[in-house]
């Protein structure tokens, strides 16, 4: 029986960030200039983000050090979904990206 972990390439954990990268700007315009529809685009940020996790989970562990969620990943994610129109809710869905990127280049390596 093979126990090994299922594959997850960078090339597919990559189109993820890169859809993020084309979106923050935008939504961060959106907050600036406090459009009412930033929260339209941070919620497409937010599945984005949730499919990462979903792709990332087989990689990981179920401890904290190996689990591919950042420190407090649901409870921030949860805030950021209740405080979406807030610019602090793009710091924070940023900082998950940026912790969940770093993990990933711990634990995937091709």
């Amino acid at each position: 029986m093979d126990n090994s972990k299922p594959n997850v390439t960078k090339d597919q954990v990559m189109l993820y960030f890169d859809k993020w990268e084309s979106l923050k700007p935008e939504i961060q315009q959106r907050y600036d200039q406090k459009q009412s529809d930033a929260s339209e685009s941070m919620a497409i940020a937010i599945a984005n983000y949730e499919e990462l996790l979903e792709v990332c989970a087989p990689v990981g562990g179920s401890d904290r050090r190996t689990k591919m969620e950042p420190l407090n990943g649901e409870e921030r994610l949860q805030f950021i979904k209740d405080k979406v129109i807030s610019p602090f809710a793009l710091i924070q869905l940023n900082l998950l990206y940026t912790e969940l990127r770093k993990k990933i280049a711990r634990f995937i390596t091709n």
